[in-house]
């Protein structure tokens, strides 16, 4: 497992303290947890950044097509197949 060095404010500490002895587990383990659940919470933003972005997207694709369907009627087209049978 890899080390690092962390600063933190004093009030911090304490509170880390703290809620590690609350519930039983070392500072590290503690840290260790916070940035797992920290990564989670990022990750899944960043998930829906993307699908924000790929339906934002879609849309821009559909808006650009939009003007070479000018004129056409979707109702006019379904009863025109309905009449044909």
């Amino acid at each position: 497992m890899g080390r690092i060095n962390l600063s933190i404010d004093e009030k911090e500490l304490q509170e880390l303290d703290y809620m590690s002895g609350k519930v039983n587990i070392s500072r590290s383990k503690l840290i260790r947890e916070a940035i797992r659940l920290y990564k989670k919470e990022f990750d899944k933003k960043n998930m829906e950044n993307r699908r924000i972005e790929k339906i934002k997207n879609a849309i821009r694709i559909q808006d650009s097509l939009r003007k070479y369907s000018k004129g056409w009627d979707g109702v006019s087209e379904i009863r025109k197949w309905r009449e044909a049978r």
